[in-house]
Formats: structure tokens, C-alpha cells, sequence
């Protein structure tokens, strides 16, 4: 079995800050990704076919030096590479990652993980939300930004917090311009005003965030404060959405819908922590709405409730890169301090120089989610037959039905209903169940924690069966070398 010091999962912002800050105190380091380059989602570089002769952001030349440093490292990268499970070994604190690569399977023994996964985005629901020409924002920004492509003629965006504001400037920049970009969100002055001291320690945010705001100024797109697409219509695809005004809680004000003719809805409600490692390997865990929803308990120096296991960037909690890249230093720091590369007092007074700006960081990215985070009102747009678990077609009523029947946590659902049993394992209709659980169990004061989240188990990607095969015959054959 191969065996490694540390292995970094997730070659985003914090994923390769950790592996270059160990790797440069000497920790023998391996760091793998499913997406064929590394970068992640924040620095996700175009194909290297495409030649992309638009100007680069400041966020594309941070993370072309990034990679560059990566490269002349002592890091090692795998990427294309699946990690389906992730197990604790037979001594104790170590740990046996499970992956597969594009032609073999392999297994990696770890004496410490940093999990780096990132977020995705949060699944958002309404009628028609499953037709051809709806999508998420991170769909629409890999079009833009990797491949050239815009996704449609007449695109209307719809979500809340500044994710969408980003992504309408890209599309702007593309040579479309949205119909209008609905913001389901209404926030009061007093809102910005309470939160005005973290904004201004936010500088070249606050610019790059002016620049958005000027170009969508001078494009002619119409903003919308307080709305929301809360109807897809169409044959075979989007044709038309239904708009309305929101009120505080996020229930529909009735009388205000309009009709839009539009061929693409773009989904932008924020991030969800893509934490399932951590929940397979049963890290403890809470529920922080403003983070993103679960998150793992960690101490000061990011390591979880499991020994050894590190948990950094948005699969901690919703974040943003700036703070990611800090998460991964400290991390990075850990691990090395923990593999005895230095003294300790050297890692103290380097955690005591990042400490400001992790706090800093962490401040901005909570007043985000006061601002930003979506109102259990968004459940009014539910309609009986509307699907919520898409790949086993569960809908609405199922789980309503299922309540009736019982059913006290997303778990209990599952079991009933299949729903979240699909490709996604849950990923777009975990969320969704938890809160309609929430709100059909709000009489019995019943809170996230109780109502839970779904069971991770192996293999947490789509797998094929030969490569399942392979992979148990070569777990076979090391526990009979270790007998």
C-alpha cells in the first residue's frame, strides 16, 4: 500500500495552500482532485485547447501563480481522481483513502487527511425547476469562464447574494446581457449599515465589487430587490417563468406575479459545504444556517473531532477563497507541526500572524450569510406534485406522506420514500427534504439537529462495477498481507 504523511483531498484555494505550506516544512504530501486540472471551482482554468483572448480578473492571475507554485513544489498531484471512501486503519489515527484513478483503482495509507472539497451550489425548488434551461450559477460560470459559452439568448437570473452579481458581469462581458437579475433577498439600510465596519476591512472586494456594479449599471439590465423566478413554464425546455415579489420571510406576495419570456433560469442561492468525507468518516457535526447549513466541529487548529482529520475552505463552511486560503495555511501548519517539522513555538508564532486575518476573514463571511442566507418562506412555492428528488422522482406529496407516516429525519424519509437513494446521493434533495421536514414539524419544536442529515456511505462518487471489483480485490489481498 502506498503511504503518505499527509494527503490533501481537493486541489482548490485552501486544498493547495494546505499541501504547499506542509510540503515546504517538509512533510512528504499527496494531493488529489476529480477535476482533470487542478484550481477547483475558484480557479478553474479553460481547457488548454481554448484560447480565451479576454482579459483576466485578478482572481484567474492569483490563481495562475498559485498552480505555478504548485508545479515547481514538492507536492504531489493526482488529478482525474475519484475519492470514494475514506476509512480509518488499523492503527489507530491513521487513515486508508480509497480512489480511483481513470484506468486502476488505488489505495493511499495517510498518517493525516485535510479534507478540501469545497461547496456546491444550494439546490433551489419550484414548478418547473427540472426542465431543460434551468440551472445553478456554478454551471453557468464554468460555461463563461472555461468555455467561451453562453447558455442562452434570453437569460434571467434569480437567487440572492453576490455570486449571481459576478456571474451576470461575466455574462455581460460575454455578449449577453440577462433580461434581469431577480435578488430574493430585501435588505434594509440599517442591514448594511450594522455591517459597514467588516465591508470596509473588505477593500479590494469592495472594488471588485463596484466594478460588477458599474458594468451592469452601464449594460441596461434590470435589478430587482425582494423577487424570485417562482414558476418554469414551457414544452420540452424554458419558454417562460413566473416572477414575484417576496416579502421578508420569503413567502410569495400574492397579485404580484409577472410573466417573463426567457429561454434559461439561472439558480443562484448561495452554497452548500460539500462535507460528505467528513460525515463518512462520522466527524461530529452542526448545523450553522449562515454557514451554508452542516458543518464540522473543529479546534483552533482546524483538526476534527476525528484525530487527524483536518476539514478546510467552504467544505467547513461557507466562506469564500479568501478565507480558504488561510484555513489551508493553518492546516498545512498542523500537519507539519504534528510530523514534528518544527518547533512548536515556530508554529505558534506563525498561527499568531495568520489569526488576524482568519478572523477578519470569517467576520466578512458571516455578515454574508446574515444578509444572504435563504427564509424558510421559499417552501410557499411547493406544489404537491412538484419533484423534489429527481433521480428517484419523489415528489412533494411523497414526503409529506412519509411525515404522516412518521418520518422525524431526513434518514427516516430516505427509507420510506428512496429519495436522495439516486445518482446525487442526496446532494440536490437532502437540503429540500430538511426543510420541509422543519416546517411540516414545526408544532413539535423540532430543530436541524434532530431532523439530521442523510447517511454517507461508500462509494460516495458513481462507480463502475469492474472498477468496484477491482478495488475490493485490492483491498482483499492488503488485508491478507497484513494477516
Amino acid at each position: 500500500m502506498n503511504r503518505k504523511e499527509l494527503v490533501v483531498i481537493g486541489a482548490g484555494p485552501a486544498g493547495i495552500e494546505a499541501a504547499l505550506t506542509a510540503s515546504e516544512l517538509g512533510v512528504e504530501v499527496l494531493l488529489v482532485d476529480s477535476f482533470p486540472t487542478a484550481g477547483g471551482q475558484y480557479y478553474k482554468q479553460p481547457p488548454q485547447a481554448f484560447e480565451d483572448h479576454r482579459k483576466k480578473n485578478a482572481s484567474q492571475k492569483e490563481g495562475k501563480l498559485l498552480l505555478q507554485m504548485l508545479d515547481s513544489s514538492n507536492v504531489q498531484l493526482l488529478t482525474g481522481c475519484l475519492v470514494w471512501g475514506l476509512f480509518e486503519d488499523h492503527d489507530k489515527g491513521s487513515w486508508v483513502v480509497q480512489l480511483a484513478l481513470p484506468d486502476r483503482p488505488m489505495q493511499v495509507k495517510a498518517d493525516a487527511v485535510i479534507i478540501a472539497t469545497g461547496a456546491y451550489d444550494r439546490p433551489f425548488a419550484f414548478p418547473g425547476w427540472t426542465l431543460p434551461g434551468v440551472m445553478t450559477a456554478g454551471a453557468g460560470q464554468i460555461l463563461v469562464k472555461t468555455q467561451g459559452v453562453v447558455p442562452g439568448s434570453k437569460v434571467l437570473l434569480t437567487g440572492t447574494g453576490p455570486l449571481q452579481i459576478a456571474l451576470a458581469d461575466q455574462l455581460i462581458h460575454a455578449g449577453v446581457t440577462p433580461v434581469a437579475m431577480l435578488e430574493a433577498s430585501t435588505i434594509s439600510l440599517w442591514d448594511l449599515l450594522r455591517h459597514v465596519p467588516v465591508f470596509l476591512g473588505q477593500f479590494n472586494r469592495m472594488v471588485e465589487g463596484l466594478g460588477y456594479g458599474f458594468d451592469i449599471l452601464r449594460s441596461g439590465m434590470q435589478v430587482r430587490m425582494g423577487w424570485a423566478v417562482v414558476e418554469a413554464r414551457g414544452d420540452g425546455s424554458v419558454e417562460e417563468a413566473v416572477i414575484a415579489r417576496l416579502g421578508p420571510d420569503w413567502k410569495v406576495i400574492a397579485g404580484s406575479e409577472e410573466k417573463v419570456q426567457v429561454d434559461t433560469v439561472i439558480l443562484g442561492y448561495g452554497l452548500v459545504p460539500n462535507n460528505r468525507l467528513s460525515r463518512m468518516v462520522e466527524c461530529e457535526h452542526e448545523y450553522v444556517a449562515v454557514k451554508g447549513g452542516w458543518v464540522p466541529i473543529r479546534d483552533e487548529t482546524l483538526q476534527t473531532t476525528c484525530p487527524n482529520v483536518y476539514v478546510v475552505g467552504d467544505a467547513a463552511g461557507v466562506g469564500g477563497a479568501e478565507l480558504a486560503h488561510v484555513e489551508g495555511k493553518i492546516a498545512g501548519l498542523a500537519v507539519a507541526s504534528r510530523c514534528g517539522r518544527g518547533k512548536q513555538s515556530d508554529f505558534q508564532w506563525r498561527y499568531a500572524k495568520l489569526r488576524p486575518e482568519l478572523l477578519r476573514q470569517r467576520r466578512y463571511a458571516k455578515a454574508l450569510g446574515e444578509l444572504f442566507t435563504p427564509q424558510p418562506g421559499a417552501l410557499s412555492l411547493f406544489r404537491e406534485n412538484m419533484t423534489v428528488c429527481r433521480c428517484e422522482e419523489v415528489s412533494y406529496r411523497d414526503i409529506l406522506d412519509a411525515i404522516q407516516l412518521g418520518a422525524r429525519s431526513v434518514n427516516e424519509v430516505k427509507m420510506i420514500t428512496r429519495a436522495g437513494m439516486g445518482n446525487c446521493q442526496g446532494r440536490m434533495c437532502e437540503g429540500l427534504i430538511a426543510q420541509i421536514l422543519l416546517n411540516a414539524l414545526s408544532v413539535e419544536n423540532v430543530d436541524m439537529q434532530r431532523i439530521g442529515a442523510s447517511t454517507v456511505r461508500p462509494p460516495l462518487e458513481p462507480m463502475t462495477l469492474d472498477m468496484l471489483a477491482r478495488a475490493s480485490q485490492m483491498i482483499e489481498t492488503e488485508e491478507n498481507q497484513l494477516t
